[in-house]
């Protein structure tokens, strides 16, 4: 009896795990495929909405991010995944700080992924004015008027004093000090800064694998 059993017992399990994995691999197939790469085309455009926060002054150079497709169209609601490459912070007098983004990959709501490389095209309704400049970084917006006023403002009242104190020459003096005034005020308000806040919308290009 039992080498009758022994006889057909191996038989028997072979022809049972080929069925399992047969099953297995028929269970399995969907999600390997959902799962598997594919190509965005280049120059696809892609309105983004941020889900994370960035700032210049917080943020640091690798730190990874994403965004979330809000096209209407196939790509919708897929994620885009990136990290910050460059920061550059403004001089205390002129200039503009400077981010750059890079966008990675792209994963579609059924989980297929795309490898991508996409340039930054455009910010919509920025608060704080930053924009994009011609190579696709993220730009400060300008110190405008207020840092004048602040440098004119402190000469005119150096010029007061001087005047008051030691006449047409102490004017002079008082001028130059309270130029220097002026834009020691200007330094104390620090570098300009670049907020990215989660919900910022923005159009990237496709451009390459």
């Amino acid at each position: 009896m039992n080498r009758h059993f022994k006889q057909f017992s191996v038989p028997f399990f072979a022809t049972a795990s080929g069925f399992l994995l047969a099953v297995v691999v028929m269970v399995s197939a969907p999600l390997l495929a959902s799962t598997a790469n594919f190509a965005v085309p280049d120059d696809t455009a892609l309105r983004i909405r941020l889900d994370d926060t960035l700032t210049s002054a917080d943020s640091r150079v690798g730190d990874p991010f994403s965004a979330t497709v809000v096209d209407q169209g196939e790509y919708r609601n897929a994620r885009v995944y990136g990290h910050v490459s460059q920061i550059e912070m403004s001089g205390k007098i002129k200039g503009h700080t400077s981010m750059v983004l890079r966008f990675d990959r792209l994963v579609m709501p059924d989980g297929r992924r795309a490898p991508i490389h996409a340039e930054l095209i455009e910010l919509y309704h920025a608060p704080s004015g930053e924009k994009v400049d011609v190579e696709g970084a993220i730009e400060s917006g300008g110190r405008g008027r207020k840092t004048v006023e602040h440098t004119a403002i402190g000469a005119g009242a150096g010029a007061l004093l001087g005047g008051i104190f030691g006449g047409g020459k102490g004017a002079g003096i008082g001028s130059i000090i309270g130029g220097v005034g002026g834009l020691g005020t200007t330094a104390f308000h620090g570098h300009q800064k670049i907020t990215l806040d989660s919900g910022q919308e923005m159009l990237i290009r496709v451009t390459g694998r």
